[in-house]
């Protein structure tokens, strides 16, 4: 359950609806109550917002469908989203601010706005809480696709002879690809001059430094490492860090490694951790041809287990809830 564009748009329709649900329960609109589900409501207004949602996509997709039915899959959608939120609130699950304020920036920024403030401010202006019923939105969309993977993944067990009796299928030599897929590594060793409440940056770099000096005058690096690293994990392995694939490391420390030559050390440079000097013992191209193959059947195979996992999972959560429908 990736988060994607119409998923923001839904975000935002939600979030005018989540208005008026408030403004309904409060008794300033005469918006109506079209289910009940446990402690829940869902109102007219929620209705027609799905539906308006369903409908396009339908149409997108040059899918026929009756009025009738989209109100009827517009009220199921609404339905199990109520009876997911609920089991997330009893799970307890918080969101990652960090996370959620990154997504609502894509928003902004897909409306060339690039500060969260003018776009709280944007959105408020328009309608007032407009920008606290999107967060609530999104934060719950994270906490629904979060649970969704769980759930999901405990339903589905793909063995490795699934996977193997698959990958000798004819379907899967159209799907998969047959090609030799090799990926970059380094093999790597560092030095650290860590940065914490025991040393300060002006303290580490000036460490760095002076070790950097000693390796242009030809000290040997491994030996550096051992005795002068503050990262006592590599330290103990002579500053060896093993082969390093891309997106394994920080991205200060990756930059440099790949602009760094087989055998050649770095010049000091600032992490995360504090300073650091690289050196680049080898490179190689490893064939992950298999593993990626494997990796890929396993997908499919999830992919197309999974509606009929998400029917059985919703189907009980339905069967143990209280569910009235208006007509």
């Amino acid at each position: 359950m990736k988060t994607t564009f119409k998923q923001t748009l839904l975000a935002l329709a939600l979030a005018g609806s989540a208005l008026t649900a408030q403004a309904s329960i409060s008794g300033s609109s005469t918006d109506g109550i079209v289910a009940v589900v446990n402690d829940e409501i869902i109102l007219k207004s929620e209705l027609e917002t799905a539906r308006a949602i369903i409908a396009a996509q339908a149409s997108e997709k040059g899918i026929q469908a009756s009025q009738a039915q989209i109100t009827q899959k517009a009220l199921d959608e609404l339905i199990a989203r109520k009876l997911q939120l609920a089991l997330v609130n009893r799970a307890g699950m918080v969101a990652n601010d960090n996370i959620i304020n990154e997504q609502i920036l894509q928003i902004a920024r897909a409306q060339g706005i690039n500060t969260l403030s003018e776009f709280q401010a944007k959105l408020d202006g328009e309608k007032a809480g407009s920008y606290a019923a999107l967060r609530q939105s999104i934060i719950e969309n994270a906490a629904l696709s979060a649970m969704w993977q769980n759930q999901i993944s405990n339903r589905i067990h793909i063995s490795n002879q699934e996977i193997a009796s698959f990958l000798n299928s004819p379907e899967a030599k159209q799907i998969i690809s047959q090609e030799q897929v090799l990926i970059p590594e380094w093999q790597t060793s560092h030095i650290l001059a860590r940065v914490d409440d025991t040393q300060s940056a002006a303290m580490a770099e000036q460490k760095i430094n002076a070790l950097y000096a000693e390796l242009q005058k030809g000290a040997n690096f491994a030996s550096l490492a051992a005795t002068y690293s503050d990262d006592p994990g590599s330290a103990s392995q002579y500053g060896s860090l093993g082969w390093v694939n891309e997106g394994q490391m920080v991205p200060e420390f990756e930059a440099m490694m790949k602009k760094t030559s087989s055998g050649d050390f770095s010049t000091p440079f600032r992490s995360q951790f504090g300073w650091h000097i690289l050196k680049v013992d080898n490179t190689r191209q490893r064939d992950i041809t298999t593993q990626y193959r494997q990796n890929a059947a396993r997908e499919y195979l999830f992919a197309r287990q999974a509606p009929q996992a998400e029917e059985d999972w919703l189907q009980e959560l339905r069967s143990s809830a209280y569910i009235k429908i208006y007509e």
